[in-house]
């Protein structure tokens, strides 16, 4: 194992809660009149929810987040699911004695209601979310508070995730920095931010690990 340590986005890298935030964000643009377009705002996920309320209804921006909140609640555990593979990874990764987190622009109630729906809680050591931070990602601050509860050196650790918040929070960091793209992202958008490494299934992410596949 060549990482004592690995860090883990949340929604689009451990979890599938892209049907749900869009759902939600379709809702709230609906019930606040807002241009839609070409769904420029899912391109904010990974941020904040704050900042994309304050670019998108920059007058209404507790109106925004309250709607946002009912209708994500109101379909969260329907919509709320593990990503196949996931489970096996972070087990994997256990029996190595990896050390894990997940860092995350969430709040930590949702996180921490995300991570136990899926079932992985007991498979993360620490969660460090947006309540945690004076400065969410894209900025190392978040990055560098979980190595610093782990006890881990940048130098030691990775940070997965899906978007190009990611890769240039764990950048900053001074970690290695691995986009997947089963999330938002595609390659190419990953690719611009220019990750260490660029996955598309797990068993590619164990590689990464020095590990062997799955089967």
């Amino acid at each position: 194992m060549r990482y004592q340590a690995v860090l883990f986005d949340l929604d689009g890298t451990l979890i599938d809660t892209i049907p749900l935030i869009r759902f939600s964000f379709e809702q709230v643009f609906a019930k606040l009149s807002l241009p839609w377009g070409n769904g420029e705002v899912l391109k904010t996920i990974g941020l904040p929810l704050r900042e994309a309320a304050e670019r998108f209804a920059p007058t209404r921006v507790e109106e925004f987040l309250s709607l946002y909140s009912m209708h994500q609640q109101s379909r969260h555990q329907e919509l709320t699911k593990l990503f196949p593979g996931a489970w096996e990874t972070l087990t994997r990764l256990r029996d190595r004695g990896c050390l894990t987190a997940v860092v995350t622009s969430k709040r930590r109630s949702t996180a921490l209601t995300g991570l136990a729906l899926t079932g992985i809680d007991g498979l993360i050591q620490v969660t460090v979310s947006i309540d945690d931070v004076t400065r969410p990602k894209p900025d190392a601050e978040p990055v560098l508070r979980a190595l610093e509860v782990l006890g881990v050196k940048p130098e030691d650790s990775v940070y997965v995730g899906d978007s190009w918040y990611d890769i240039i929070s764990g950048r900053e960091a001074g970690v290695t920095t691995v986009g997947v793209t089963w999330g938002m992202a595609s390659r190419e958008e990953l690719d611009e931010a220019g990750p260490d490494f660029i996955v598309s299934t797990w068993d590619e992410l164990l590689a990464v690990f020095s590990l062997p596949p799955r089967y």
